[in-house]
């Protein structure tokens, strides 16, 4: 996958992490690394389950 398809923008802390040459890292850096982004992907998950509950609480209340 390449930057298009995920539409990083550039200079983004998401463009940085996504550029890094893994090879300089340990394998325990690494699953380090694989665990902090397995977090922050259930972060962002319940963020959007959040929103998704808000916007439908929102739309509700107006119909």
């Amino acid at each position: 996958m390449d930057d298009e398809e995920l539409d990083i923008p550039k200079g983004s802390l998401l463009k940085q992490i996504t550029d890094e040459d893994l090879t300089v890292h340990s394998i325990e850096a690494l699953e380090s690394r694989v665990a902090v982004l397995k977090s922050e992907i259930e972060r962002t998950e319940e963020a959007i389950k959040n929103k998704k509950t808000a916007h439908a609480d929102a739309d509700s209340f107006f119909r």
